[in-house]
């Protein structure tokens, strides 16, 4: 066998694997990251979470979530079992780049608004927790969308279908938007979750002791003060678990996000460089196993809550109990109870008619 042979035949090799490991992870990543957000919705919309500016941004995130699994991860999906419509259609081709980009990089702005929102939260600043008053995000957030959509405009201009394949079209721009994905995504917003993570946690542990004095002045409080002790103490709680949700998100984004930010580097320095079919090659398998790590960052925050903290699990089971659920996707839970409460009526009555009956 020549040595030409050889490499034609590890490639295709390399592409088949490449093929079968992309579709089976891209169809539980569209599978377990819709469902996760949904839940995820269903959960951040109750009464205790509304009551909470955080939630805000982590219902921000999850709706754009949904945008990104509902298409880029289904057009990947859709890419191999060999049906790529960015081969054929221009249009599909600029959108499909721009909101990957757009998106993924907002998904990420919302987490560290969040963590600033915990930092503000657990600060003894006065006018530093005033960035937690609940009219902050609800201006903040569409905002911040409009502001970054506007900013990557430049994305779909250079995005072009060259021999049935959609590219950047540009060797100069390649460049540069590697360089500009490296930066934000690399560096500056893992440096202000970094920062303000470690500001988050050093304010906690100085408010440890103020916490638990004031959690004993409540148990100790009249009969009058002890019906808001609950309500106290249970948003206290919300809040401190909102805080190490957000922090453990931070953790797995930040190491799942290194391949991504050494890549970005590679291609922005290596470009311009000739390289044999063999290392493109290995390149483009690299790069998809990246983008699937990444995407599966994505789609995973409702799983990193469940694992992470004991209060959303709670919530979670308290959601999914039958009678709640229901009254969730089907109408008003007194409807469904009333309706319980009904047709017991009925029953009732009916086996006392027959009880009676001569």
């Amino acid at each position: 066998m020549s040595n030409t042979t050889a490499i034609n035949l590890y490639i295709a090799n390399l592409n088949s694997l490449q093929n079968n490991i992309l579709r089976y992870t891209y169809i539980i990543i569209f599978i377990a990251g819709n469902i996760g957000c949904f839940l995820n919705i269903l959960i951040f919309t109750r009464q205790n979470y509304r009551q909470l500016s955080c939630s805000y941004y982590i219902l921000a995130s999850t709706f754009i979530d949904l945008i990104l699994i509902n298409f880029i991860i289904l057009l990947r999906i859709l890419n191999t079992f060999n049906i790529d419509p960015t081969q054929t259609s221009l249009i599909i081709c600029k959108i499909r780049m721009y909101i990957a980009q757009a998106a993924g990089v907002l998904i990420r702005i919302f987490i560290v608004l969040a963590c600033i929102d915990r930092w503000a939260m657990t600060s003894r600043v006065v006018k530093r927790r005033a960035f937690t008053n609940m009219k902050i995000p609800k201006i903040l957030i569409p905002s911040v969308i409009i502001a970054w959509c506007l900013i990557t405009m430049h994305v779909p201009f250079y995005q072009d279908i060259v021999n049935h394949r959609c590219i950047i079209t540009s060797t100069n721009y390649t460049t540069f938007y590697n360089i500009f994905n490296a930066f934000i995504s690399g560096l500056i917003i893992p440096m202000l979750m970094i920062i303000f993570s470690l500001l988050t946690v050093r304010n906690v542990r100085h408010l440890q002791q103020r916490v638990h004095a004031r959690v004993q002045i409540l148990v100790t409080t009249n009969v009058n003060e002890q019906t808001v002790q609950p309500q106290a103490i249970n948003k206290k709680s919300y809040d401190y678990q909102l805080s190490f949700m957000i922090l453990i998100q931070e953790c797995v984004y930040i190491i799942s996000n290194l391949p991504f930010v050494v890549y970005s580097f590679y291609i922005a320095i290596t470009s311009s460089w000739s390289k044999p079919i063999l290392q493109t090659t290995i390149e483009t398998f690299s790069m998809n196993i990246i983008y699937a790590l990444l995407y599966l960052n994505f789609s995973s925050t409702f799983y990193i809550y469940t694992i992470a903290s004991h209060t959303f699990r709670k919530d979670l089971k308290q959601l999914l109990s039958y009678n709640r659920f229901r009254s969730i996707l089907f109408g008003n839970r007194q409807n469904i109870e009333d309706v319980s409460f009904t047709q017991d009526q009925i029953r009732m009555r009916t086996r006392t008619a027959t009880v009676n009956m001569p």
